[in-house]
């Protein structure tokens, strides 16, 4: 995490070191429609930590739990 100027960005790779995944996969999550939201200052793409936790929470599914379940046949 930045102080100063940009707090609360970091830097891709290490957003995605914090994450656990490869940096293109930020990437590609970057390139989708309504993707994750991102910056880029001196060449170097940053990313809104604080932004990114909204725009995840978006996607959280949530099982049906009225939803019959298959049986194995």
């Amino acid at each position: 995490m930045r102080t100063g100027f940009l707090e609360g960005f970091e830097l891709e790779e290490e957003f995605a070191s914090s994450a656990n995944v490869h940096p293109r996969t930020i990437k590609r999550y970057r390139d989708q429609p309504n993707g994750l939201p991102y910056l880029i200052w001196g060449g170097k793409v940053y990313i809104p930590t604080a932004d990114a936790r909204e725009w995840l929470l978006r996607r959280v599914r949530h099982p049906n739990p009225t939803a019959r379940k298959r049986v194995a046949a």
